[in-house]
């Protein structure tokens, strides 16, 4: 199993509900993998396309046919009558006593034919062998789609895992935040019970614990949703699942770093890119082989009967023969390429669109991996940022909180302090969140799916 380093969002470690499922990104990623409709019908796509091949191989093989016709016929199918002619007498002596007499004939009223082929083909202008490479192109590019989709699901679970790691992180801000602002209560009521200061002041204190609960409810509502949200791309669709993200620092970037040059190679989109330039070739040999000679050799059996035949004829008739052949059959279609050339200029020009598809893929895909990396590196630089936002403003709200409580400063500065406090940590959640979204899409990009981690 793919090991996955977990870095990020310090979270609050909640004493698990009766009945709830607490997954850590590795598993939440393993489980949608396993359970993901898509990836099941992708990987059925990828079975059908190796029984594509099979099927392709059997062509081979030769071809065996067999047949039978059988028939009754409520009359007599030779039927006749008439004199016999004095032409018999030629024939000798004996037979002119014949001449001028009537004669009559009634026979065959039924029959049967049973024959047994076997054709082995020699040469089809190599269409069976092109066949059976196309097939294993196209089996290829199942497995490549498949790794793709896979990359696609991993990809949005772990942005709703960080997305659901973000509320959490947020609303122990908001915890911090409620605690301030009960501290500030106790110390405004002090002050207006001794006369220090105006009643206003507590209605500011109380107005802002009614924002905090207000953003309390949207946190809460949000969190609910992505918990759903991940429940159902985990297969637990209904079931009560939560995170288990470590409190650990990031990594910092270089340690996931590959050369673009190098992981381009491994994108799934190139090399179905040069899959697609695989099969214009082959498309290309398998349109000549249509117009070129076909050989094949063959043997066949054939058992015949014959009834109703009178006593006299089957004296001279056998009622049933046995007899054997041996084929060979030879097509050249000549007038085909009247048409022909003109369908393989064709398939020649999808070969060379294929090529420059693949020239621009390889171009476009490092460009990709370099904006990634990008993307990380920036990322990491502004968890940093974020990370000295949130020192200084807890800084500035202790000192402020103390300057209050010793009658100093107004309250208005301590709201103002508490408001950076909180700003400051909610860009510091969004920072972490968004570092570990680029770290996981800068690894699938740099990586296939069985050495990535994360």
């Amino acid at each position: 199993m793919r090991k996955i380093f977990i870095t990020a969002l310090t979270l609050l470690n909640l004493m698990p509900l009766t009945g709830q499922t607490t997954l850590t990104l590795d598993e939440a990623t393993r489980l949608a993998i396993q359970n993901n409709r898509t990836l099941r019908n992708a990987a059925l796509d990828m079975q059908m396309a190796g029984e594509q091949k099979r099927e392709a191989y059997t062509q081979y093989f030769p071809k065996i046919s067999a047949s039978m016709l059988a028939f009754y016929s409520f009359d007599e199918l030779v039927k006749g009558d008439g004199v016999i002619p004095q032409e018999i007498a030629l024939l000798g002596a004996q037979f002119a006593p014949m001449v001028g007499q009537p004669f009559s004939y009634n026979e065959l009223d039924r029959g049967y034919t049973a024959s047994l082929s076997i054709m082995q083909p020699l040469y089809a202008g190599g269409q069976i062998r092109t066949g059976n490479k196309l097939a294993d192109i196209q089996r290829d590019a199942m497995r490549l789609q498949l790794e793709m989709k896979e990359k696609d699901v991993v990809t949005r679970v772990t942005d709703a895992y960080w997305q659901i790691a973000q509320v959490q992180y947020n609303l122990q801000t908001l915890d911090a935040a409620d605690r301030q602002m009960s501290e500030a209560l106790k110390t405004v009521q002090t002050y207006v019970d001794a006369g220090l200061t105006q009643r206003n002041d507590l209605l500011k204190v109380q107005l802002r614990q009614q924002e905090l609960t207000s953003n309390r409810l949207k946190l809460n509502n949000a969190e609910h949703v992505l918990r759903l949200l991940l429940a159902q791309m985990v297969g637990m669709a209904g079931e009560d699942v939560n995170i288990n993200a470590n409190s650990i620092e990031p990594e910092p970037p270089g340690s996931v770093f590959v050369n673009s040059q190098d992981a381009v190679l491994k994108r799934p989109e190139l090399q179905l890119a040069q899959k697609a330039v695989e099969a214009g070739q082959l498309q290309v040999k398998m349109e000549r082989g249509k117009h070129l000679p076909t050989l094949a050799v063959g043997l066949m059996g054939m058992q015949t009967g014959f009834g109703g035949l009178s006593d006299n004829t089957e004296k001279y008739v056998d009622r049933s023969r046995a007899n054997a052949l041996v084929l060979g059959t030879l097509s050249v279609p000549i007038s085909s390429w009247w048409g022909g050339s003109h369908a393989i200029r064709r398939q020649k020009m999808k070969l060379e669109q294929a090529r420059n598809t693949a020239l621009d893929a390889r171009e476009q895909l490092q460009i990709d991996i370099e904006q990634a990396w990008s993307n990380l590196t920036e990322a990491y630089d502004q968890v940093g940022i974020a990370r000295q936002s949130v020192a200084q403003a807890e800084e500035n709200l202790r000192m402020t909180a103390d300057q209050h409580r010793a009658g100093t400063i107004a309250l208005a500065d301590l709201l103002d302090a508490e408001t950076l406090h909180r700003k400051a940590r909610t860009t510091l959640a969004g920072a972490l969140a968004a570092y570990q979204q680029q770290r996981c899409a800068y690894v699938l990009k740099t990586r296939s799916n069985d050495e990535r981690q994360y």
